[in-house]
C-alpha cells in the first residue's frame, strides 16, 4: 500500500508539477504569453499585410493588361498599315517611297502614301506628281503635303492617294509615275513603273 500511495503520489506528483508549470508558465507568461499572442498576432498581420502585396502582385495584372490593351493597339494599326515602305523610284537624287495600307473592310482598296526625300544640295521645286493606272483599276489622289522637296534629306514631302483594283487577286496593283520638278532653275521631267510592291499588296 505505501509504494502504491508512493507511485499515486509519484504519479499526482507528476500531475501536479505540470500543472503548477503551467500555472507557473502562466502565471510568468500571462505578459510574456500576451506578446507571443501579440507576436503571434503580429505574424497574422504581417501575413495579411502580405496579402496587399498579393493585391499588389495582383496590381502587376492589371499593368499587365495594360499592356495587353497597349499590345492590342497595334494589331488595327496592322491593317492600318501593315505593309513595309519600300522605294518606288530613285534618280537624280530624289527618292520616292511607298507605303501601302489595305482598308480592312475591302481588301480590294490599298492607300499608299509617297514620300519624297532628296539627296541634292538644292531644294526641288514645283513638284508635281501624277499617277496613272490600268484599266482594271480606279484612282483618287489628293494633294501633296508641299511642291518643294528639301534639300540634302533635311525633310520630306508626303502625298496620299488610293487605287481599287477590281481584278483584286486575279491582276496585281501596277503603277504609272510621272514626276515633273526643277532642280536648280532646270525643269526635270521623269516616267517610270512601279510593280514591286509588296507581296499582299493586289
Amino acid at each position: 500500500p505505501v509504494s502504491d500511495m508512493d507511485l499515486l503520489g509519484d504519479l499526482l506528483g507528476g500531475s501536479a508539477p505540470a500543472p503548477p508549470a503551467a500555472t507557473g508558465f502562466g502565471g510568468g507568461a500571462p505578459a510574456p504569453t500576451p506578446p507571443p499572442a501579440a507576436g503571434g498576432a503580429m505574424d497574422l498581420l504581417d501575413l495579411l499585410g502580405g496579402g496587399p502585396p498579393a493585391s499588389a502582385h495582383s496590381a502587376p495584372p492589371i499593368d499587365a493588361m495594360a499592356m495587353m490593351g497597349l499590345s492590342g493597339a497595334p494589331p488595327p494599326t496592322t491593317p492600318a498599315g501593315g505593309f513595309a515602305p519600300f522605294q518606288a523610284y530613285s534618280k537624280n537624287g530624289l527618292s520616292i517611297m511607298f507605303a501601302c495600307s489595305k482598308d480592312p473592310s475591302n481588301p480590294s482598296i490599298t492607300t499608299i502614301e509617297a514620300s519624297f526625300t532628296s539627296s541634292m544640295p538644292q531644294p526641288l521645286e514645283g513638284l508635281n506628281f501624277q499617277v496613272a493606272v490600268p484599266k482594271y483599276m480606279k484612282l483618287q489622289m489628293t494633294p501633296a503635303s508641299s511642291s518643294t522637296v528639301p534639300p540634302n534629306g533635311m525633310g520630306k514631302v508626303t502625298q496620299l492617294f488610293k487605287v481599287a483594283n477590281s481584278m483584286h487577286g486575279q491582276k496585281p496593283v501596277v503603277l504609272k509615275i510621272k514626276v515633273d520638278y526643277t532642280s536648280g532653275g532646270m525643269p526635270v521631267s521623269e516616267m517610270g513603273q512601279v510593280d514591286n510592291f509588296p507581296p499582299g499588296v493586289q
